[in-house]
């Protein structure tokens, strides 16, 4: 059980509740529900909310999600970032991705717990195909979310929370940005790439028809730059029981593919045997977790919150957290800015483990 006291030196970090119903305008510890109308706008049958942004997070990430029913029409128009690296990463539903880079087209239909990245200088575009999708991204560096607030059609606040508006709107112009608009768009990192044809030649949800996808492993580039795929549970996996539990950590952005900026990846989790203390860490950077399965509890500030699916917590650099699952069973999506987050501390003490569950005994 997590012991309060352990934590009885931040009582003036305790200002206000660690629930929050929209992401704050500073940077301060929070825990978020999933589907709060955060910063939650339309652009056509789309839903976007924000958990993290630029200003909760001191620039480090966005993090946001998608929510929609199914479209005939892409997302949003091709296009570019310079200076941002977008993730995607399935939550819920179908849907395809596109990335094209140095001549190198790929399509990939995502199911939940896939990864996509989308680096700098690469072409991408997505389409959601399902009755109820939900991708979640992270943007590096944080504050994209001002491109949204301007597409947007409207700022919504439903009392119900509803993922997404149950109305048929046309997305015929993708997303709401037609040539004429997402070509303006340079001042947020948009950089329109019209002559682009996503491909349809999707086998098995790959294309190239030779590429491995929910068949073979899922391999993590050694070099930053290059857009690549990880299909859930296929990537590499790694095992420690170093801090009380099992955990087992399988990253999609590496140091490396983070260019030192992030890294991203899941983390399973076994409840924490008793008798055992809960660590407390205190990361020079900051540290997002969005919950994918179970529960996790969280301690910081001097509050203990319990997150089950969807749920998001921020924690800024410098502060004192802990975190164990509230399940048998529980998994969560990790974002660490820097290159020295949670998932390389937890690293130091794994071994590489070939399985998504862990043992059947205590470490």
């Amino acid at each position: 059980m997590v012991r309060l006291s352990i934590l009885s030196s931040l009582a003036g970090l305790a200002t206000a509740s660690l629930w929050v119903d929209e992401a704050p305008d500073h940077v301060r510890p929070y825990v978020i529900e999933h589907y709060a109308n955060s910063h939650s706008l339309t652009i056509g049958s789309q839903l976007y909310r924000f958990m993290v942004t630029g200003e909760s997070s001191g620039g480090a990430f966005t993090l946001m999600q998608t929510n929609s029913p199914y479209s005939g029409s892409l997302g949003v128009l091709p296009h570019i970032h310079q200076k941002h690296h977008e993730n995607f990463f399935s939550f819920k539903g179908r849907s395809q991705l596109w990335t094209d880079k140095a001549n190198d087209s790929t399509a990939k239909l995502l199911t939940a717990g896939d990864y996509g990245s989308c680096p700098t200088n690469t072409t991408h575009t997505f389409q959601f195909v399902d009755p109820d999708t939900e991708l979640i991204g992270v943007i590096v560096p944080g504050g994209f979310e001002a491109l949204f607030y301007f597409l947007g059609d409207a700022n919504v606040t439903f009392s119900t929370e509803t993922p997404f508006v149950p109305a048929n709107v046309s997305d015929s112009a993708g997303s709401g940005s037609s040539p004429s608009i997402i070509s303006e768009l340079e001042s947020f990192d948009v950089y329109a790439a019209l002559s682009f044809t996503p491909r349809r030649d999707i086998v098995n949800g790959t294309a190239p028809a030779n590429s491995t996808w929910h068949d073979g492993a899922s391999t993590i580039p050694t070099v930053a730059g290059k857009p690549y795929f990880v299909a859930s549970g296929w990537g590499p996996k790694y095992l420690t029981g170093k801090y009380g539990g099992w955990q087992i950590i399988q990253p999609f952005v590496t140091p490396t593919t983070g260019e030192h900026n992030f890294t991203q990846g899941s983390l399973t989790m076994s409840r924490t045997p008793a008798n055992v203390t809960v660590p407390t860490w205190n990361l020079t950077e900051a540290t997002a977790f969005q919950v994918l399965e179970g529960s996790v509890k969280i301690t910081m500030a001097n509050e203990t919150a319990t997150l089950i699916s969807g749920d998001a917590a921020f924690m800024p650099g410098g502060t004192p957290f802990q975190y164990e699952s509230g399940a048998a069973f529980s998994k969560l999506m990790y974002i660490g800015a820097g290159d020295e987050g949670l998932d390389q501390q937890l690293l130091n003490s794994a071994m590489s483990w070939g399985y998504t569950s862990f043992p059947t005994y205590w470490p």
